[in-house]
This record gives C-alpha cells, sequence and structure tokens, in this order.
C-alpha cells in the first residue's frame, strides 16, 4: 500500500511539517554574506607489526570564511589564522598545510568548482616561510602537488554540494542522485549516499548524510615518512621507498544548512591500504592507515562593544 497517497494533500506543501519531515528542500542560495569560523582537525595514525595503532601526526588549523554569492556563483574567501598541530609530521603534511596558506579564494556553481585562487602562489610561500630543513623544502615544492591540493578542495566541496532540490531526510538516496547525473565522478567510486535525518550544531538545524566512498592516492601524503621514519616499524622498511601509493575506503559526514547549503561539520573517516616497493629486490609490502578529518563550521560571533 503507497502510505504516502492516503496522506491530505496539504501535508506535501508543509516541507518541513508536523507529517514527520519526510523531506527537505535543498538549496545552495546565501541571500546576504556568511560569516564562518572554520576548525580543521585531522589524525595520521598507522598500524605497527604487531597490530597496534601508533598516532603520528595531529594537526589543527582555525580558519577564517566568508560565504556569499553573485548570481548563480557561489564564492568562498578563506584567510588563515592559527596553528595548532603537533607530532611527528605536523609542518609537512602537504593536504593540511594548504590549510595554512593565508588566503584562498573559491568559486562554483551547484557542485562544480569553476576556480580556485591563491593556492599556488600561497603554497609556495609558506614553504619558504616556514622554518624546515632543505630536504622537506625542496620534497614539498614538488610541482605535482598543487594540483593535486586543488583536487582536494574540489573534492570537499562536491561532497557537500551532492544534494539539491527535494531530498528524503531519512533514506538511502544513491540511486536517486545516479538519476541525477550527480554521482559520475572520475577519480573517486561512490558505494552509497545515505541521509540520517537533521542534527543540531551551531544553533543551526542541519541535514546529516553519509558518502561511502573508496579512493586512490598516486602518493600518499608523506604517511609512509610518518610510518616508517618516526620508528613504528622496523628501519629495514626505510629502504621500501619505491611504488608509494594508497587505497581508502571512506565515510565522508556533511551535516548542512539545506536553505544555504552552507556545511555545519565534516567527519572523513578514512582506513587506508599502503603499498610500498624496495627498490632493488621489487619486494612488496603494505601497511595499514587510519586517518580522521574533522571540520567545525560555525557561525562567526560579532563581537559588540559594552555599553558604558
Amino acid at each position: 500500500m503507497n502510505f504516502k497517497a492516503l496522506l491530505p494533500a496539504a501535508c506535501f506543501a508543509l516541507v518541513l511539517s508536523a507529517c514527520g519531515e519526510s523531506d527537505v528542500t535543498v538549496n545552495y542560495k546565501v541571500s546576504s554574506p556568511v560569516d564562518i569560523e572554520l576548525y580543521a582537525e585531522s589524525y595520521f595514525a598507522t598500524i605497527d607489526l604487531k597490530g597496534e595503532e601508533q598516532m603520528g601526526t595531529i594537526t589543527a588549523a582555525y580558519v577564517d570564511m566568508n560565504f556569499s554569492s553573485s548570481g548563480d556563483t557561489l564564492v568562498v574567501k578563506r584567510e588563515y589564522k592559527m596553528d595548532k598541530s603537533r607530532g611527528y609530521l605536523k609542518n609537512y603534511m602537504p593536504s593540511e598545510l594548504a590549510w595554512r596558506v593565508k588566503n584562498v579564494d573559491i568559486k562554483a556553481v551547484d557542485r562544480n568548482v569553476i576556480s580556485v585562487e591563491g593556492l599556488d602562489e600561497g603554497y609556495d610561500s609558506l614553504l619558504h616561510r616556514l622554518p624546515m630543513p632543505e630536504r622537506w623544502r625542496n620534497q614539498l615544492l614538488n610541482p605535482s602537488y598543487k594540483p593535486h591540493l586543488k583536487r582536494l578542495e574540489k573534492h570537499r566541496w562536491e561532497m557537500d554540494h551532492l544534494l539539491t532540490g527535494a531530498v528524503p531526510v531519512k533514506a538511502n538516496i544513491t540511486q536517486m542522485l545516479k538519476d541525477q547525473g550527480r554521482l559520475n565522478f572520475a577519480l573517486i567510486k561512490i558505494d552509497s549516499v545515505v541521509t540520517k535525518g537533521f542534527e543540531h550544531r551551531d544553533h543551526r538545524k542541519c541535514l546529516d548524510y553519509v558518502v561511502y566512498l573508496h579512493e586512490t592516492e598516486s602518493f600518499p601524503y608523506y604517511i609512509w615518512e610518518q610510518h616508517v621514519n618516526s620508528n613504528i616499524i622496523p628501519e629495514k622498511y626505510k629502504a621500501y621507498t619505491a611504488g608509494h601509493k594508497a587505497e581508502y575506503d571512506t565515510q565522508f559526514e556533511v551535516m548542512i544548512d539545506p536553505e544555504t547549503g552552507i556545511p555545519c561539520q565534516e567527519r572523513e573517516v578514512k582506513v587506508g591500504t599502503h603499498t610500498m616497493v624496495h627498490p632493488v629486490t621489487k619486494d612488496t609490502v603494505t601497511f595499514t592507515s587510519h586517518v580522521t578529518n574533522e571540520r567545525l563550521y560555525n557561525l562567526k560571533v560579532k563581537y559588540e562593544e559594552p555599553a558604558e
């Protein structure tokens, strides 16, 4: 029996009504500029030869953001404020150093990023300012990194903007998104997308959904360096310097304000299988990583001078 067909027609006119909030309309329209304080924190751990998890690096950055609209184009301006990273690679993870670039501007229409400005020159400038051994600086200045960092910016945006229009509040919406042509990605394989209902974050009612996906990485962002050179495993594995790659099974959870599409929170939980090869013997070994990326988007509260 089609239960919905028995409900009064008036029920469907109320998107968020007492009828159970079965659907919500997701928009990406910011009617007036919104200031956000972002806290981005990441944990990088690997599994040692005894099967125990060893935490290597914890990164943390504070960033100010401004969201606005220009016609159909969404504009995000990002300004780095403070770093609180710690651990073995606190200054050397390229993916996390991107948060410390002074200014980055992103423009997008719906789920498609059309420009990322400030990352190219800002990343190089940052590397020249940070105190570090020259061998690290030379590695981090690898020209292939910046295009990859731009892809990460686009990837986060795409995950935050998968939904549009009327969306079931609690459902497996994978087929719906496929039918809409919103899961056609070249570098990742999405297994499913599930909406989980509403969560209250930062005084906002945010729609919570999870994207289950599989992704690969041609160079695993220095997790090999952390795993091998911080003595998590025996020194003999330092010779396994070739063939570094990674595959991740990832849960990318997003909470958004459905009226504007501005994120409330993102959480990525990634289980990685990493391959490394001995350049002479061609012997191949693998290890496992656990990476968690957490990002909190809080509305910026304007400070008002107390009345005299």
